[in-house]
């Protein structure tokens, strides 16, 4: 879900959205003619890094304009209470900035946070980026609440640019905020700083996490849980006392705490994922594998169809869907920086009783990157697979045969608490079925001067964009 300046007809991910209205006129249309508005950058971000999530375009600035109404962000956030359960909303992104705060601060929006809180509805808040060389040590009074996750701005490589602002006592977790390359409504790119591409980063992993845990262990991730499992496999910045963001290490250790484990049985060389994945000293760097598949299918003669999850060609589970489109989890480990093939075996085709059984794939995410079944990396293998009988990707498997996702070895990177986490567990795969719909994610955007009791407007905090073009560079002062 996006709560800031409005959405355009011509974006290519139009069809993410679910639902939408402008809280700034009081209709039911949420599109904003800019290309390059704040919020669709927000939005854009977020999608690049959780491209399944779905998206409800609230608008709460006028068109021209990068300011709202604490009433309309108000009533926004109001609306999100009301209807979290009914849009599975996980995630709310605050890339808003205003006021000035040291330690913990109440708002007029506290009592909105702490519905969301009680929903296990994460919200994500930009620190800000009036940092002063890091001689200040406070936040914006959005990211002061309790029931927020206060995210400061990084490089992403171990430090903290002058304009980032944080606290020791106030912020939670740091993600790159410097420099994101993102792709504007008319397509071209743009390069964005600021605490509000970094927000956008923490409630991706939002949005993966708790669908990953809903799938695993039945429920939501807390607050504190969240957090709690983010610092444990995050990196730290430098000598600061911060932790960035690492969201494949967060997605591991969620399946390594709540996954079904298989006990490996070490004289057998065919029970997981990849090659080089043994534990013990001297083994090949492994990382981890998360893999998500919606699908759905045709029953016959009262059987529904089933498939089987393979890595490299092992399997790893299998599930029987059914007739409304699920999402199933899957999780093993791979040899890291390695490219890796993702296998979806469909294996029970049949025809009775005027019946025909068919499997349907919608998508499939591979450590955070999703796949359309018709994208270029997938295709299908009729019939054995053994790659004699290939199309092009399809959702439709109406015989048996398997879609096979080609996944780049860059979704593999090597990381040594993924290793750590995995090293004594061997070979390990599960696969629990979540709901169909697509975890919604929220960003909300704006900022100026806004007191704790008060009302005033609010303005986006973004650093800078710098949009590029074939012929020519523009600069937009959206400098916080």
């Amino acid at each position: 879900m996006v709560i800031d300046s409005g959405w355009s007809a011509t974006w290519e991910s139009a069809a993410r959205v679910v639902y939408q209205h402008d809280f700034a006129d009081n209709d039911a249309d949420a599109r904003n003619p800019a290309a390059d508005s704040h919020g669709a950058l927000v939005t854009s971000s977020i999608l690049a890094q959780a491209p399944d999530v779905g998206i409800i375009a609230l608008k709460v600035m006028p068109d021209g304009s990068t300011t709202a109404s604490g009433a309309a962000i108000e009533q926004a956030l109001q609306w999100v209470v009301a209807h979290a359960s009914d849009y599975d909303i996980v995630g709310v992104n605050l890339s808003l900035a205003g006021g000035s705060a040291s330690s913990e601060a109440t708002t007029i929006l506290s009592d909105e946070l702490a519905g969301l809180a009680a929903q296990r509805v994460l919200v994500s808040a930009a620190a800000g980026n009036a940092g002063q060389n890091g001689t200040a040590a406070d936040v914006s009074y959005f990211a002061a609440d309790h029931n927020t996750i206060c995210v400061t701005a990084s490089t992403g490589d171990g430090t903290l640019p002058g304009w980032s602002q944080r606290n020791p006592g106030i912020t939670d977790l740091c993600a790159d905020g410097t420099d994101i390359r993102l792709t504007d409504l008319a397509g071209r790119t743009v390069t964005a700083n600021g605490s509000s591409f970094a927000a956008p980063a923490v409630t991706a992993a939002v949005a993966l996490a708790q669908q990953e845990a809903v799938a695993l262990r039945g429920s939501a991730l807390t607050q504190d849980e969240f957090l709690s499992l983010a610092r444990e496999t995050g990196t730290p910045v430098g000598g600061t006392g911060y932790t960035d963001l690492d969201t494949q290490a967060l997605l591991a250790k969620i399946g390594h705490l709540y996954g079904p484990t298989a006990t490996p049985n070490p004289t057998t060389t065919d029970t997981g994922a990849g090659a080089g994945a043994g534990a013990g000293t001297g083994a090949p760097a492994v990382t981890a594998a998360t893999i998500l598949v919606n699908a759905k299918g045709t029953a016959a003669a009262g059987v529904n169809a089933h498939f089987t999850l393979l890595v490299d060609g092992h399997a790893v589970g299998g599930v029987t869907v059914g007739t409304a489109a699920k999402t199933y989890a899957f999780s093993t480990t791979v040899a890291a920086d390695s490219a890796h093939t993702v296998q979806i075996r469909y294996d029970n085709d049949g025809f009775a009783g005027g019946q025909d059984r068919n499997l349907f794939v919608d998508s499939i995410s591979v450590n955070g990157h999703g796949y359309a079944a018709t994208d270029a990396a997938v295709t299908y293998d009729k019939g054995a697979l053994d790659g004699r009988d290939t199309v092009k990707g399809q959702s439709g498997m109406w015989w048996n045969g398997t879609l096979v996702v080609a996944a780049d070895k860059g979704l593999f990177a090597a990381q040594a608490q993924v290793a750590q986490l995995q090293a004594d567990a061997g070979l390990l795969g599960h696969a629990v079925s979540a709901n169909a719909a697509a975890n919604a994610a929220t960003s909300m955007t704006s900022m100026t001067d806004w007191m704790p009791d008060a009302l005033p407007t609010v303005e986006d905090a973004a650093h800078g964009l710098s949009p590029w073009s074939d012929a020519h560079d523009m600069t937009h002062g959206l400098a916080a």
